[in-house]
């Protein structure tokens, strides 16, 4: 499931060809990489957007057990509650991280924190996902809630 990389409308290029993507820092206001493909002298410039369509697309999926759960947790009236979408699969990607996938894609369609969250798994225990967070292991739903409750209470008192 190599798949291809779409650099524009007319132009794509095979995952497996490229071998390396280089931070040049920001130009002009946003940040650029330097793509280098196997067989091509020079490198071509992307921006951010491309770079992080490229690290995250899946070169291998494994199938999520029914009863898993992307979790979203978000402001309903003054209370928190916590919203579910399931995963249909587990997306081992370009840059070797693995990341969510539910109906609306990879990392919930980019809207799930940018890969990083939480998960309600089958045995009831919610699991955090992503290389930014700490690991941590809430026994149930509700004590990722209060967790979630706790988290917003602490953002709400810094100035």
């Amino acid at each position: 499931m190599i798949g291809l990389f779409d650099a524009d409308w007319r132009t794509s290029y095979p995952l497996d060809r490229i071998i390396r993507l280089t931070d040049l820092g920001k130009i002009d206001h946003s940040r650029q990489y330097a793509m280098s493909l196997k067989g091509e002298q020079s490198s071509m410039t992307i921006g951010e957007h491309a770079r992080d369509r490229i690290v995250s697309h899946p070169l291998q999926l494994m199938p999520a057990q029914p009863g898993t759960y992307a979790l979203h947790p978000y402001d309903d009236e003054g209370s928190v509650k916590i919203g579910k979408t399931p995963l249909i699969a587990w997306a081992l990607c370009f840059d070797g991280s693995i990341r969510i996938v539910t109906p609306q894609g990879v990392d919930d369609g980019h809207l799930w924190r940018e890969g990083q969250g939480y998960v309600l798994m089958p045995d009831g225990t919610v699991q955090a996902v992503g290389e930014y967070l700490d690991y941590c292991e809430f026994d149930t739903i509700d004590a990722y809630l209060a967790h979630e409750i706790g988290e917003r209470a602490a953002k709400a008192v810094q100035p």
